[in-house]
């Protein structure tokens, strides 16, 4: 975790300091996983879906690793950015950081999806996919 770069985003503001909650962490973490699950589910059927499920099973994940850490976003808009902006602070140098790097990626894609209509490819599913199974395992793991 880069210390560094975490107190720079509470200093200009991107992120707040609030209570610690493991419980909400973990419920959180738990959410993620379901996600997860349901986007394979229904990923053949409503791709767009799946995506938007996948995406949010990673936005969750990195959530529930600032709960964990007592941190939360702070005003203003661009708040699912700042979360991916804090994985990337949180886990450098780890070895699962080039998916947290994918976190904006995909957000860019579920936007699209979203608020253009933007027709899903299963490679973005699948994508997706991999990049939120990639950030629950390794919330998980720092979880320990």
């Amino acid at each position: 975790m880069s210390r560094d770069e975490i107190e720079k985003l509470v200093a200009d503001g991107t992120l707040r300091r609030t209570t610690p909650d493991a419980e909400a962490a973990a419920r959180e973490l738990a959410m993620a996983k379901q996600h997860i699950e349901t986007a394979r589910v229904i990923a053949g059927s409503d791709p767009a879906g799946g995506l938007t499920l996948a995406y949010e099973a990673a936005r969750k994940a990195i959530r529930a690793h600032m709960r964990l850490n007592g941190l939360r976003v702070g005003s203003g808009e661009g708040g699912h950015a700042k979360i991916g902006t804090y994985g990337v602070a949180a886990f450098r140098g780890s070895d699962a950081l080039e998916c947290f790097q994918m976190f904006d990626r995909v957000r860019q894609v579920r936007n699209r999806v979203q608020y253009d209509a933007f027709s899903v490819e299963d490679a973005d599913v699948a994508f997706a996919l991999e990049q939120a199974e990639a950030i629950v395992a390794a919330v998980e793991a720092d979880f320990a």
